[in-house]
């Protein structure tokens, strides 16, 4: 029987690259010319950034262990070498100046195979699990025995209602996502989290069950791991 969780908040998230952290080689990435990128470890914080400060504006958000980056040259087509250090590791990046929006860069960093559940999924009570998968993605958590995706992508939905999965933590046997709902027709939306059942699915947690237009709703959704996941 799939459960109806009480509404919890989350915030959108941008497009993403995730790069592989890899010993001994270079990790080549895109960087736009004309706005910010971020970049952030999966699992970790970024400690301190190496580079030819000439080439590139650098700012820092050290409560989130995360910086911004762009060109010093917006026309410039030559690219951008920088070191990231995180607590475990440093990385080499390469990144590569084109014409796109503002991006972020997730660098996640080589972890310890693991033969069980993750630590979200292994409280042995299935209330339990679901409450504490919901809280990660509210939370804006990464847990460190989940792989995490943020395809901001967009799911067809209903008319008049733009749907964009933001992020999707993958663990052992279940995978917890969070969406943006949003209203882009003419007339107001009740919300039921019923209208998202299917099968498979196991919670469903609404942020605003009753949307106007141009308003926007996170969208929780704790479902079974499938064999394409």
């Amino acid at each position: 029987m799939p459960i109806l969780l009480s509404p919890l908040l989350a915030e959108q998230a941008c497009a993403l690259q995730v790069v592989d952290a890899q010993d001994g080689a270079t990790v080549v990435a895109k960087l736009s010319r004309q706005e910010i990128t971020r970049i952030r470890f999966e699992h970790s914080r970024v400690r301190k950034v190496t580079g030819n400060a000439g080439e590139f504006v650098l700012e820092k958000d050290d409560e989130r262990g995360e910086v911004f980056i762009r060109p010093t040259d917006p026309t410039s087509s030559k690219p951008v070498n920088l070191f990231i250090s995180s607590d475990q590791a440093t990385v080499a990046l390469l990144l590569q100046p084109v014409d796109l929006p503002g991006d972020s860069i997730v660098i996640r960093e080589p972890g310890p195979s693991r033969d069980g559940p993750a630590r979200l999924e292994a409280s042995g009570q299935h209330v339990r699990t679901m409450k504490n998968l919901l809280l990660a993605l509210a939370d804006d958590s990464l847990p460190e025995d989940m792989t995490v995706h943020e395809p901001g992508r967009e799911v067809a939905l209903w008319p008049g209602i733009r749907f964009t999965l933001l992020r999707a933590l993958v663990g052992t046997n279940h995978v917890a996502e969070k969406f943006l709902l949003s209203n882009t027709g003419s007339a107001v939306r009740e919300l039921s989290e019923q209208a998202f059942f299917k099968r498979g699915v196991m919670a469903i947690s609404i942020e605003r069950p009753r949307l106007a237009p141009g308003e926007s709703s996170s969208v929780f959704v704790i479902r079974k791991r499938g064999s394409h996941d």
